[in-house]
Order: C-alpha cells, then structure tokens, then sequence
C-alpha cells in the first residue's frame, strides 16, 4: 500500500491510500503515523511537571506577593 495524495477534505486532513490490489481509500491523517506527532506527548512523554495541586499553591503565594 502507498500514500497517494495528503490534502484537506470534509474539513479534516485526509490521505488516500492505494492498496496493491488498485484501489484507493481516504482515511483521515490522525488514523496513520503521516499525523505530526503531538508536541506534548512528543516532549513530556504526557507527563506533566507540576501537579495541579502546587500550581494552584504558585498561584496563591504569587497573588499573596502581589497585594
């Protein structure tokens, strides 16, 4: 199978695809490895460095420093 064409139809990115036997499908891009990878599962392995808990401390003592 080869990817044929990668474009935009019914507002999402699609690719079509061409199987050994001729024919052709359109699949959209996230289904297949062609999708860019998404930066923060890319970066973080979709771990995150703080947990909520100590942002929304941060966000008290900034605040607390503010006033």
């Amino acid at each position: 199978m080869r990817m044929v064409v990668r474009k935009w139809l019914w507002g999402e990115e699609r690719i079509t695809i061409e199987f050994p036997d001729g024919t052709h499908r359109s699949v959209p891009i996230s289904w297949t490895d062609a999708a860019a990878a998404d930066p923060y599962l890319r970066v973080g392995g979709g771990r995150s460095l703080f947990r909520i808990e100590d942002l929304l401390e941060l966000v008290q003592l900034v605040g607390a420093t503010k006033q």
